[in-house]
């Protein structure tokens, strides 16, 4: 949630975590404050059912400083790890206790061993643990999950390249670098008039100083094997559990599988439908105005590993990365031992405004609405299907429909508006 309306309708649609983050990243860092605007609202809507805040410390907890001509240098481990520690003392003290009193600090551990990540993690935990009054925080480890060779596919799509370029999701390169291409012609995506020459793009703080011309490249996700997780192009197994041990061992309280705004431009889930015969293949009638269809990385038997893996060290296993309706109604069905599910995407709707109109579609400009919030829920809570238009009518929708015959439907418009489905 990224404010108080948003917190309000989360509530209302009957989610029992309100995150508080930034939508312009997948665990977008967001002002105390705004934390505590949030943490009000929640404490003033109506609540049937107990409601636990968290809010998330970024995507990495790599810290460095620019040299003199632009290039990144890290920083001492020591310090990268005082910083975290002192990010999730401060997002504790803004969540509070008076919502509930075991508040959810998420620690995105992005281009880190497992060592690294144990180390933040032990640090995060010890400091919580002897802060008065936050010491029930709980810590929640986040993997992003990736498949490099999909996302290879999908980066240089005109429409995923834009998007990642208005999240400002580049760096500079040379004109013959792989997958260059020229920042001038996507200015538009970043609120610039025209095609603006270079000293015009870095006067908008577009490029750094010390670019050399406007080509730029997309960001790359951190890969696995570069940290030692896996040898795989994807997540595997082996990655999942080098990161549960490493946060068991931590004394984290629980880990989430996420994935990165790069991925999420691009279409890219953290659950595949594909190819499954328990799940649905609703993905692929999940398309976009291009007519993308929605992909995802982990298959249903590597989310049951997951789960498994973490009640047997003792976590909570949480799931999230772009999850939809029709993913999470199968999904606490199929895997019923599941603590969590989290999203933003999926649960939100263009805005609807008398006065200032609908607004844009991206993540950011989008607000969560309660109607599709219930799209999300588990059955006992009494969680619905939201059916959008290029799903209805399909024959892989009557077979969800008839495999669950409790599961209500509903047809969704843009703005969340729903439609029984009979």
């Amino acid at each position: 949630m990224f404010g108080p309306q948003e917190a309000r309708e989360a509530v209302l649609g009957g989610a029992r975590i309100i995150d508080s983050e930034d939508p312009r990243s997948a665990l977008g860092t967001i002002k105390p404050r705004r934390i505590m605007d949030i943490a009000d609202a929640v404490l003033a809507a109506r609540r049937a059912l107990p409601v636990q805040l968290s809010t998330n410390i970024g995507e990495d907890q790599l810290l460095f400083r620019r040299a003199d001509n632009g290039l990144a240098l890290a920083k001492s481990a020591y310090e990268q790890v005082g910083k975290a520690a002192q990010a999730a003392l401060g997002v504790a003290l803004a969540m509070g206790t008076r919502v509930h009193p075991c508040g959810i600090v998420k620690v995105g551990l992005d281009g880190m061993t497992a060592d690294q990540a144990g180390e933040v993690l032990r640090e995060i935990v010890a400091t919580v643990r002897r802060a008065d009054g936050l010491s029930a925080t709980r810590v929640m480890a986040v993997l992003f999950a990736q498949d490099l060779d999909l996302w290879d596919t999908r980066k240089t799509l005109p429409q995923v390249r834009r998007a990642l370029v208005g999240l400002r999701e580049y760096q500079p390169c040379a004109p013959d670098a792989p997958g260059a291409f020229d920042l001038a012609d996507h200015a538009d995506a970043l609120g610039l008039p025209g095609r603006p020459e270079e000293a015009a793009l870095k006067a908008a703080g577009a490029l750094p100083d010390a670019a050399r011309g406007t080509h730029v490249a997309v960001t790359e996700p951190f890969p696995h094997d570069r940290y030692g997780l896996t040898r795989a192009r994807r997540t595997d197994r082996a990655a999942i559990r080098a990161m549960v041990e490493a946060s068991a061992a931590a004394g984290a309280d629980a880990i989430m599988l996420d994935t990165s705004i790069l991925l999420k431009v691009a279409r890219i889930g953290l659950v595949s439908t594909a190819g499954s015969t328990e799940l649905v293949d609703l993905d692929r009638h999940d398309t976009d105005a291009h007519g993308l269809a929605r992909a995802g990385i982990l298959t249903l038997d590597e989310v049951r590993y997951f789960v498994d893996l973490c009640h047997a060290h003792g976590l909570e296993a949480n799931l999230a990365g772009s999850l939809q309706s029709h993913q999470a109604q199968q999904l606490w069905r199929l895997v019923p031992d599941l603590d969590q599910l989290s999203a933003r995407g999926g649960v939100s709707a263009l805005v609807r405004d008398p006065e200032g109109g609908t607004g844009r579609a991206t993540r950011h400009d989008r607000t969560v609405q309660r109607s599709l919030v219930r799209g999300l829920v588990p059955p006992e809570q009494h969680g619905h299907l939201l059916v959008p238009p290029p799903m209805a009518g399909t024959e892989d929708l009557a077979t969800l429909l008839k495999r669950h015959p409790d599961l209500p439907a509903y047809l969704t418009t843009p703005h969340g508006d729903l439609t029984p489905l009979t």
